[in-house]
């Protein structure tokens, strides 16, 4: 038995990492449109919104999702929160999120949640996207299908490398132009 659920967790793992690149990418944005340019905020010493967002979903809702969020300790995540319902079991940079009503996908993709930060230096810092802790599957970003939350599909990132978005830096996503303002209205 144990060796046939280690076989289709290898499946799902291994289907995950062969389907498009551009299909259940997670990435974080500072505004719209979720471009590249718009991966990097350019620090005011004043509270900021950073945007988790899927882009390319294969499925028509999010039932949840799960990341683990990298940055240096100096980033403060003042709140995070997000819509439907949104339930957050881990902390402001571990999300093991449930939403309360699926949340539909919208314009190709949606905005999972919002994170009020503060950075008061000027060093470039470099955000990353990993897996959650405890992971329901090792090593990515994970959602989970709206109309059933036990598929659970791996995300692929909006970058190489594990970073998802700076702060006083160049950037770092090559994405194409994705406009959720629908969605982010739900932040505001």
């Amino acid at each position: 038995m144990k060796k046939l659920l280690a076989l289709t967790l290898l499946v799902m793992v291994a289907g995950g990492a062969l389907a498009d690149s551009e299909d259940n990418m997670m990435g974080m944005f500072f505004a719209e449109p979720f471009v590249s340019e718009n991966t990097n905020f350019e620090n005011n010493f004043a509270p900021f919104f950073g945007y988790i967002v899927l882009l390319g979903p294969t499925v028509e809702s999010v039932g949840g999702y799960e990341v683990g969020i990298t940055m240096p300790a100096t980033v403060f995540v003042l709140a995070a929160s997000g819509p439907n319902g949104w339930t957050n079991f881990g902390n402001n940079t571990n999300h093991l999120c449930g939403y309360q009503t699926p949340l539909p996908v919208v314009d190709g993709g949606t905005t999972l949640a919002s994170l009020n930060m503060l950075y008061t230096g000027t060093d470039i810092i470099y955000i990353g996207y990993g897996e959650a802790d405890p992971p329901s599957i090792p090593g990515v970003p994970v959602i989970a299908d709206g109309s059933n939350p036990d598929i659970l599909i791996p995300c692929n990132l909006t970058s190489d490398g594990g970073f998802v978005a700076t702060i006083n830096g160049p950037g770092v996503v090559a994405t194409e132009n994705h406009s959720l303002t629908s969605v982010k209205a739900l932040f505001n």
